[in-house]
């Protein structure tokens, strides 16, 4: 299954230019800025070394979006300070952008993607929950809300508040991924929430009636029996070094899978691990022209979902996660720091084409639970000590019932 694995990473990353038939319409081309491209490029870059970071799961499928995780990140950027602001940076590779040229970019991209195929289902939702009471810079509710189109909403952190959250997520996912919280801890004062959900079909679909039950080799060995489709047709492809690649476009061929298919012997994880973006460049460029190939391609669904705290430390932002991270820019008074980041994916491969969606939450918290003012209003019958400080003893002992009280 782990080719499966190297399709859904690509597809999930929603960045793809497809090829289309000759008697289809080819959408205007997105035009992005040099300073655009290159956050997408960071993006990709994003991805690959983050997809590496996950521990080798050599008997499970895996998904995320690059896309979604970063997009996330870079709304709790617009909260970061100081050093942890420089880690953010480095780990997205934004390092030579600031925050507002990032949140003007992604804000042209959201819009570019929403309408780049109108044959292609494309949504992007992003929101931020925030517990009542808890003051925020309207500053940088602002930012998220202006640039990243993020509804803000104030709840009572309770249980019916997970409801709330977790309705959000399954409606801006179609109902794909119904749930991205369990609980919410006493510490946790807000969540920075990305949803993204794709429904592409295939420009050129498969029969149904020629899906046959074929044999499919583990990366142990076993073999076992799967629903294959199978299409003859004309599609981008090449040789690599150990491996071959395969493009097959979605609707008007703005959005397209990217199948990597490793050479028998070749692990999926080796050919992850040596992917950059000069590279992925590269083999876009070679998968230009179109040729009549025989592809098989297995029927799959999955949902897949990780906490990505360990895997974003390991690339540099553990600052974030601990009690000397600085998001003074979402409150300067409270020690904040992220308490998660976790991703949740969903993807389904058939003969019509792909439905994937993607949710990332960031939660966000104070290193020691916020505390009302203290309250100390004499209003009913008390007892009172008098003591010495150094010694300790205990000089008078009383009780007063009824202050009125006089004899």
């Amino acid at each position: 299954m782990k080719t499966i694995i190297l399709t859904s990473i690509i597809a999930a990353s929603l960045i793809l230019s497809g090829c289309s038939k000759q008697e289809n319409k080819i959408p205007d081309d997105i035009v992005l800025s040099e300073k655009s491209l290159q956050v997408i490029k960071s993006d990709n870059t994003f991805g690959f070394k983050l997809f590496s970071a996950i521990p080798e799961t050599h008997d499970q499928n895996i998904m995320m979006s690059p896309l979604s995780i970063s997009m996330a990140l870079s709304m709790v950027l617009n909260g970061a300070n100081g050093e942890t602001q420089t880690a953010l940076l480095n780990t997205l590779g934004f390092e030579q952008l600031t925050p507002a040229e990032i949140n003007s970019i992604y804000l042209d991209l959201i819009t570019a993607l929403k309408k780049a195929d109108d044959k292609v289902v494309m949504k992007i939702a992003n929101s931020i929950w925030i517990r009542n009471g808890f003051p925020v810079q309207e500053s940088f509710t602002k930012i998220n809300h202006d640039f990243y189109d993020a509804s803000i909403t104030n709840l009572d952190f309770n249980q019916a508040a997970v409801n709330t959250i977790n309705g959000w997520v399954n409606s801006k996912t179609n109902g794909k991924i119904p749930t991205i919280l369990e609980s919410i801890s006493p510490e946790e004062i807000m969540f920075l929430i990305n949803a993204i959900y794709f429904n592409g079909k295939w420009q050129i679909q498969f029969d149904p009636s020629k899906t046959t039950n074929s044999s499919f080799k583990l990366s142990g060995g076993e073999e076992i029996i799967v629903p294959m489709m199978k299409l003859k047709e004309k599609f981008a492809w090449s040789q690599q070094n150990g491996y071959k690649a395969l493009k097959m476009p979605y609707g008007r061929g703005k959005f397209g899978m990217v199948i990597l298919l490793p050479d028998e012997g070749t692990s999926p994880e080796s050919i992850i691990t040596q992917l950059d973006q000069a590279k992925w460049e590269s083999l876009l460029t070679s998968l230009s022209s179109p040729s009549e190939i025989d592809v098989w391609l297995p029927k799959f669904e999955y949902s897949w979902e990780m906490q990505l705290n360990q895997a974003l430390t390991s690339l540099g932002m553990g600052i974030a996660f601990t009690d000397k991270a600085d998001f003074s820019k979402i409150n300067p008074d409270h020690q904040l720091l992220i308490t998660k980041v976790k991703h949740k994916s969903y993807i389904k491969v058939n003969e019509e084409g792909t439905e994937a969606a993607a949710v990332t939450s960031i939660g966000v918290g104070v290193t020691s639970i916020p505390v009302n003012q203290p309250e100390f209003h004499v209003t009913r019958p008390f007892f009172y000590a008098i003591t010495e400080e150094d010694t300790g003893a205990i000089l008078f002992l009383g009780k007063v019932e009824n202050p009125l009280w006089k004899d």
